[in-house]
């Protein structure tokens, strides 16, 4: 009898200690989803209170004269002695860095991924995107036409800007002018280029062939040997993701298009290997059929996907 009391005290205890770490667990969660969620608006909410001022100020201390590119030179040389890499700075043992805080100068900044231009100056944070999206915001303030072009599949930003009737390409994140575009892309595997406005991202431009030689691809879907019409044709890029797999951990959306009426769609790409993914919306999830194909300069290569026939993997959708 002593014994089986003794049991029980044992095992109220173990219970008690149970709901102690769940009850932690619990409360540790609450407080990393609350931080998270303070972390993503607090770029928008400074953008919002502060934004416009900031920008004037940093406008009137940098810039002096109208002509376009004493302006992009003067963007350029403060952007070089103002901001902080963050993957230059970055250890994989720091927890805070994962999280996105740097300690510059003896204070906290916080790195946002896709964050207001006021958000960025204010972090004094920059990757070569977050320079160009500066130098383009601060160029349009000033009534100079200026876009971000950037490669989606191997992840690089620059600028262009318009002068006298010229456009004129630069890279804030090295501080130089680019003045032979095919150099300045040689021997880098990009795959595509496009130009876009940061006021209306929906205005995009193809520019590779201002920087690249290309061949093309030709996708076609089927369904029991019917063409398969609307379905996404999503073109990827391995190529960091074997360079670096650990930044880099998965391949890198290159461009993607939905098939015509025909059940086709064709890329114009880079010489490279690249991941050829069909995918049939459900709702939030996508069934992926996917192929390796790889692309040729000045050749034509046609792959087709018939996708009664073919197994396929479901997934969230991610684009």
């Amino acid at each position: 009898m002593l014994r089986s009391l003794r049991l029980f005290y044992i095992s109220q205890g173990e219970g008690n200690k149970d709901r102690k770490i769940i009850a932690i667990a619990l409360y540790v969660l609450i407080i990393l989803s609350t931080t998270i969620l303070v972390l993503s608006i607090l770029p928008q909410l400074y953008d919002l209170l502060y934004g416009d001022s900031q920008v004037t100020q940093i406008l009137n201390n940098i810039i002096q004269g109208s002509n376009p590119d004493d302006i992009a030179l003067s963007i350029m040389r403060w952007e070089k002695e103002y901001f902080y890499n963050p993957y230059s700075m970055f250890n994989p043992n720091s927890t805070l860095q994962k999280i996105g805080l740097y300690k510059i100068n003896g204070s906290y900044r916080l790195f946002v991924r896709n964050a207001p231009v006021s958000w960025v100056i204010h972090s004094r944070l920059a990757n070569c995107g977050e320079y160009a999206k500066v130098f383009v915001y601060l160029m349009n303030k000033k009534g100079i036409l200026a876009r971000i072009v950037h490669t989606p599949g191997e992840d690089h930003a620059w600028a262009e800007y318009m002068s006298n009737g010229f456009k004129i390409v630069v890279d804030p994140s090295s501080n130089r002018v680019i003045l032979d575009k095919r150099k300045f892309a040689k021997d880098k595997n990009w795959s595509y280029i496009e130009s876009y406005n940061i006021s209306n991202v929906s205005d995009r431009i193809d520019v590779s062939d201002e920087y690249i030689e290309r061949g093309k691809l030709n996708v076609y879907v089927l369904e029991n040997g019917n063409p398969k019409t609307g379905v996404y044709v999503v073109i990827k890029s391995p190529h960091l993701m074997r360079l670096y797999p650990s930044r880099y951990t998965e391949p890198r959306i290159v461009v993607f298009k939905k098939t015509d009426k025909n059940g086709s769609s064709s890329f114009k790409l880079g010489e490279k290997e690249y991941i050829v993914e069909v995918r049939k919306n459900y709702l939030i999830l996508d069934m992926v059929y996917s192929k390796n194909i790889t692309v040729k300069i000045n050749e034509e290569v046609n792959i087709s996907f018939d996708l009664a026939k073919e197994e396929g993997e479901l997934r969230l959708r991610n684009f």
